[in-house]
């Protein structure tokens, strides 16, 4: 995520760094906050999630219940969760049943009831595994030429007879998909309505390895769709590869090459601070060497200010007089983040 001055604090960039042996080229890593994918679901903080309908319909509801719980910014969970115990109770005085979806009208009543802004419901439509046989062939060797060394001792040399045989196979594939929707208590109205889906697979032999079990498969397939709704409905972080640059172009002063180098190496060691200090004395000796203005602009970024990262990286693009693809990379990366600074502004509201 991005702040500029007048963000809160809570809203300052995780960062971390590696050295990674790409050829010379030093990167980072960044850890970047991103808006929800929907936008009005992620300002619904207070919710409850009904049992869902479908084939382990109530579990699920109850692990989505889960992925909502344990959505954590800046420390601070994201959503507040009606008791399961007042949902229950409450389905049960209206005599609901504790497995099936409802309408909007229904839901809306009992997120009045219960307390709550948003209900999510759905239903689960797929979660089955399915088997495919298949054979292998294989070879066994069956007669070896037989040998002599120089003692007059045999020994088995080359195979000069195979075997070919089948084993029998299995290709397991694991489908999972639901449908989740998040109905606005207020109005009735939908605000998320979506198909999460997600798949795994495994194969085996019977001479080698045992294909993986069902339930297994349906975890991994099901936490995929788990995955793709923990991003839909709240800020989320995305890790970026941002590469530093140590060209020497346009510096005459050899202390500013010197500074530019030192910088390299200090962030290559986890040390961007030192690694900032440092690039910013060499800006003062060389103001339009391209890569001491590109590496501030990568300073800029960890720090969490998009709009002064946008306006290093733009100066470095016109000092370097030719498309570069490091600082195209930047200029696309920046401009999304400017642009999304309001959306993240808005969710991340108390």
């Amino acid at each position: 995520m991005y702040r500029n001055s007048q963000w809160p604090g809570r809203l300052t960039l995780l960062l971390f760094i590696v050295l990674l042996s790409t050829g010379c080229a030093t990167k980072i890593k960044v850890n970047m906050l991103k808006p929800a994918v929907y936008h009005e679901a992620s300002l619904t903080k207070t919710v409850a999630v009904l049992p869902f309908s479908g084939p382990g319909g109530s579990e699920f509801a109850a692990e989505m219940e889960g992925v909502l719980g344990s959505i954590n910014i800046d420390d601070k969970p994201y959503f507040t969760l009606v008791d399961r115990a007042a949902i229950d109770k409450t389905l049960s005085e209206l005599k609901f049943s504790q497995s099936g979806i409802v309408d909007p009208k229904t839901a809306a009543k009992i997120g009045q009831l219960v307390g709550a802004q948003g209900i999510y419901t759905g239903v689960v439509t797929l979660a089955k595994a399915s088997d495919s046989p298949y054979k292998e062939r294989r070879q066994e060797c069956v007669q070896r030429q037989i040998k002599r060394d120089e003692k007059g001792n045999e020994y088995e040399g080359s195979c000069i007879r195979y075997r070919y045989y089948n084993v029998n196979c299995i290709r397991r594939i694991a489908q999972f998909s639901a449908s989740p929707k998040l109905i606005d208590v207020a109005t009735g109205r939908i605000l998320y309505s979506r198909n999460l889906e997600g798949s795994a697979n495994s194969a085996g032999c019977e001479d080698v390895k045992a294909v993986k079990g069902d339930e297994e498969l349906l975890e991994v397939a099901k936490n995929a769709a788990k995955s793709d709704f923990r991003k839909d409905v709240a800020p989320y972080y995305e890790t970026r590869e941002i590469t530093l640059l140590d060209a020497t172009d346009g510096i005459d002063s050899s202390l500013a090459k010197d500074k530019l180098k030192q910088g390299i190496q200090y962030a290559g060691k986890g040390r961007m601070d030192t690694a900032c200090e440092l690039w910013g004395e060499a800006s003062s000796l060389a103001p339009n060497a391209m890569s001491i203005v590109y590496n501030l602009g990568v300073c800029a970024e960890s720090r969490g200010d998009a709009e002064a990262a946008l306006t290093l990286y733009k100066k470095a693009d016109k000092l370097m007089g030719k498309p570069n693809d490091d600082i195209t990379l930047a200029l696309t990366r920046t401009s999304e983040a400017v642009k999304h600074q309001k959306k993240l502004k808005e969710e991340l509201k108390k």
